[in-house]
């Protein structure tokens, strides 16, 4: 097995906002030990260099603006404003002179499994800029800010309530986003297939809650009532995944959830969240995450110390 540490002293800048673990462009996000949520604040101006992370952002500016630039294309987000960014995207920030913000940061695998977020996946593939000017921009603030007071407040199942209110962020941000594509060209006909659409939605949430079973394709369109074909064909529309690599993400996030905050063997990680063979599950997760399954335990290992 291999133990080499991954990330040097180096690769750990201090930051104003805290240490940050780097490989390259690619970001380890450090929780405090049984919380998938961290809450940057910075008070003064500050910048970072382009780089992408498993989990989601949401830049919150209180004073001046940020820059942030996202896959090539520039935000200029002010105080009163929202920008989430999706994760695994390329994103750099850079804060003007006299400004403040928050960055949110968070896991979204493990918590947002129910049914209904399968009509928002398109929605939280891209990232989502809510100006002065949108109506839902002051009630997605207002929801933020009590997150933000939540992890402060450092009390039992902090990480529970603040998911709570993320839920709430996304419902509300759901509510915009849905009546938006419903008018679409693309998806003018969604009220006639919502049938459809629900039955994908139950075979999503089966999938989540099963991702650990042996689950083939064929045995989760045999579930939704659907061809296998269609079922392909639905989530690479939802989702903009194959059945396989949307499957393959979602063990490998619960596998790196464990590896960062248990003791479990590698090979019975790989297990439990339904991988046969060692070798496979090693292939996957050094595609999805740039590491082997051992080298991303010893980062948090090392921040433990």
């Amino acid at each position: 097995m291999n133990n080499r540490r991954l990330i040097t002293e180096r690769e750990r800048p201090l930051t104003a906002s805290g240490f940050r673990v780097m490989k390259g462009e690619r970001e380890f996000i450090t929780y405090q030990r049984d919380a998938t949520i961290r809450v940057w604040h910075q008070p003064n101006p500050d910048s970072y260099a382009p780089h992408f992370h498993s989990a989601i952002e949401v830049c919150v500016p209180l004073l001046g603006g940020c820059e942030v630039t996202v896959s090539g294309k520039v935000y200029h987000v002010q105080a009163g404003e929202v920008l989430f960014v999706p994760s695994d995207a390329t994103h750099a920030l850079r804060m003007a002179a006299g400004s403040e913000r928050y960055l949110i940061i968070f896991e979204h695998n493990a918590a947002f499994t129910m049914k209904e977020f399968a009509a928002l996946h398109p929605m939280m593939r891209q990232p989502i800029y809510l100006t002065a000017e949108c109506e839902a921009t002051p009630i997605v603030r207002k929801t933020l800010m009590q997150l933000v007071d939540a992890y402060e407040a450092y009390t039992p199942l902090r990480n529970l309530r603040c998911y709570a209110l993320l839920m709430d962020v996304f419902a509300t941000l759901g509510e915009l986003y849905l009546p938006n594509v419903a008018n679409s060209a693309e998806m003018n006909d969604i009220h006639r297939r919502l049938s459809g659409e629900d039955a994908f939605n139950r075979a999503l949430d089966y999938l989540n809650k099963n991702y650990a079973e042996n689950i083939t394709l064929d045995v989760l369109a045999d579930y939704a009532g659907f061809s296998r074909y269609t079922l392909s064909r639905m989530f690479s529309r939802h989702t903009g995944a194959t059945f396989i690599q949307y499957l393959n993400a979602r063990r490998v996030d619960m596998a790196a959830e464990m590896l960062s905050q248990s003791d479990l063997p590698v090979t019975q990680v790989a297990l439990r969240v339904g991988f046969g063979s060692i070798a496979t599950f090693n292939r996957v997760f050094r595609t999805q995450k740039g590491c082997t399954p051992s080298q991303y335990r010893n980062v948090y290992l090392e921040l433990r110390k």
